[in-house]
C-alpha cells in the first residue's frame, strides 16, 4: 500500500504580464482567417481586404488572453 500526503496551497489567477493578448479574425462565410497579431489593427484590415476581394461581409473576432496562476507560497514537487 502506498501512502500519500496532500497539502493545499491558496492560489490566485491573473493576467500574464509577460504576454500580450493576440487578436485574430475569421470569415463567417468561408474557412479563411487572419494570422494572430498583438494589436487589433491587422486583423481588422484583413477583414476589410477579405471583404473587398470576396464580398464576404461577416466576421468573427477573437482575443486570446493569457493567464498565470500565482501560489501564495512555494509549491514543492
Amino acid at each position: 500500500m502506498t501512502s500519500s500526503r496532500m497539502r493545499f496551497v491558496n492560489m490566485s489567477l491573473g493576467d500574464d504580464k509577460d504576454k500580450v493578448p493576440l487578436y485574430t479574425a475569421e470569415c463567417a462565410q468561408c474557412p479563411e482567417k487572419s494570422e494572430p497579431h498583438d494589436e487589433r489593427d491587422s486583423p481588422e484590415l484583413w477583414c476589410l481586404m477579405h471583404a473587398g476581394r470576396t464580398h464576404h461581409l461577416e466576421f468573427r473576432g477573437t482575443v486570446t488572453n493569457f493567464f498565470k496562476v500565482t501560489p501564495e507560497e512555494g509549491i514543492g514537487n
